[in-house]
């Protein structure tokens, strides 16, 4: 089994110029909402964006991108922490799991619901972060309502746009 090559010094410009082409491709649609950059890395020198996209069943779906040593982190929260049934919300993501494509849900921090995946950083292309954001757009339309209703007592479904 080979490993994704090391990055180097270039990556996060890389990155943020495959974003910024990608950006442009969707400016003239009403999906994206907007994509900023944390220019200083964090404590474990990860570099970080953050892209809003417009969903159906979520107003605004925010995902998150961290460049590590070999990979560009993806990660989008579905749901905080579920409030009551627990084991019917994890058999659900569990058995999604087996169909989704380029993502996978995950338990993330303080227990939340995530749709996550992982990109080779040579493998970061416009083409394939468009596959990336496509899935988790398409994804949380698909399983934030189920998993709010199930999880949540006081979650009513908002009304779809434009339909």
């Amino acid at each position: 089994m080979s490993r994704a090559p090391l990055g180097d010094a270039e990556d996060e410009a890389r990155v943020n110029d495959t974003l910024a082409q990608w950006a442009t491709t969707w400016s003239g649609t009403s999906a994206l909402v907007g994509v900023e950059h944390q220019r200083v890395a964090d404590d474990r020198g990860h570099f970080h964006w953050l892209v809003r996209l417009r969903g159906d069943e979520r107003e605004v779906v925010t995902v998150w991108l961290a460049l590590r040593q070999r990979t560009l982190h993806v990660e989008c929260e579905i749901t905080p922490a579920p409030e009551r049934n627990l084991e019917e919300i994890y058999r659900y993501a569990l058995v999604k799991n087996a169909d989704l494509r380029e993502v996978h849900v995950a338990l993330g921090p303080e227990s939340g619901l995530y749709l996550m995946t992982h990109v080779p950083i040579h493998e970061f292309t416009v083409e394939r972060l468009d596959e990336v954001m496509g899935a988790v757009l398409v994804y949380v339309d698909e399983l934030y309502p189920t998993m709010m209703a199930s999880g949540f007592a006081w979650y009513r479904r908002r009304a779809r746009r434009g339909g």
